[in-house]
């Protein structure tokens, strides 16, 4: 059984990844990166904080270094950020407009209602994603292999905050997956996917057996 390394951030829902992931892989919550083991480690930065004290607390116990690792590098481990885990990863968040983020993805954050002035204030629900020509394909990689890829393509959000799609970076960085939801005829970022990194704005724990499974096949 592997293990998974999942950080201990107040605030974040962990207890919903645990249920879907505890069979299948010994989980440790974590705050430090001194606190992982082995080489190539599989780790979850979780959903619902808020994007100044995620942000924070990842400065404060230095992952910056080894969340860029695993990103840009092969066979440096996985990691998988959920909603609010990815958004810290981006430059900026309206959320907390004094904050940078980590910048470890060419996105920015802003309010649904304020900025992009969707009639949803928070969009919650199940949505559906689509796969964009930019980049590969999700049946381009292994651990897919055999799933269905149709029935990865609603799955369930809760946010108040979304970054519009940047086709520039798409272009240049065409080494990952990209899809997209729409609200209000708006197209906005929904998920960033390598063989070694898998950030989403929705939430993969709350989607189903189908994206329980991607996690699963994702880590193994």
């Amino acid at each position: 059984m592997k293990d998974i390394f999942l950080l201990d951030i107040e605030g974040t829902n962990s207890a919903n990844i645990i249920y879907s992931l505890q069979d299948d892989f010994k989980i440790f919550l974590i705050k430090r990166p001194d606190e992982l083991h082995g080489l190539k480690p599989n780790i979850i930065l979780p959903g619902n904080s808020s994007f100044g004290y995620y942000v924070e607390f990842l400065r404060k116990n230095k992952w910056e270094i080894q969340l860029n690792k695993i990103i840009n590098e092969n066979n440096s481990g996985k990691l998988l950020c959920i909603c609010s885990g990815l958004q810290s990863l981006g430059r900026l968040s309206e959320e907390s407009k004094n904050i940078n983020g980590l910048s470890l993805i060419d996105y920015d954050f802003y309010s649904l209602n304020k900025t992009f002035k969707s009639s949803s204030i928070i969009n919650i629900g199940r949505k559906k994603i689509y796969e964009l020509n930019e980049g590969i394909k999700l049946k381009d990689f292994e651990f897919i292999k055999g799933t269905e890829i149709s029935d990865l393509l609603n799955p369930y959000f809760v946010h108040g905050y979304a970054a519009r799609l940047n086709y520039d970076s798409m272009i240049k960085k065409n080494k990952y997956c990209y899809l997209s939801y729409a609200l209000d005829d708006k197209k906005y970022l929904g998920a960033i996917i390598s063989n070694n990194f898998c950030g989403t704005q929705f939430h993969p724990e709350l989607s189903g057996r189908k994206w329980k499974e991607f996690m699963i096949r994702f880590f193994n």
